[in-house]
């Protein structure tokens, strides 16, 4: 994915009160914020319509299990390590 996808592709993020859309350029540089399990759910190109798999989302930045467990394992580096309950290396895994 090139930079300028960045503002192209549209997150929407699971939250408990509602869902939120943002670009994934946004996503990649806020993160959950204090809710360390928020996460996207569905991806679209804002231009299009047309939806995207989540796996346009680099691995780190998707704040599900696998990605969590992947920062866990050294395999990535979290991008957000100062937002609370992020996971460290070393931690097992969930």
């Amino acid at each position: 994915m090139d930079e300028g996808d960045l503002d192209d592709v549209i997150v929407v993020v699971g939250h408990p009160y509602a869902d939120v859309e943002a670009t994934l350029r946004a996503w990649m540089e806020i993160g959950p914020g204090p809710r360390a399990r928020v996460r996207p759910k569905r991806a679209f190109r804002e231009s299009t319509g047309e939806a995207l798999p989540l796996a346009v989302i680099p691995l780190r930045y998707r704040n599900d299990v696998e990605s969590r467990n992947a920062i866990r394992r050294g395999r990535v580096e979290d991008p957000w390590p100062h937002l609370p309950g992020r996971p460290k290396v070393g931690e097992p895994d969930e």
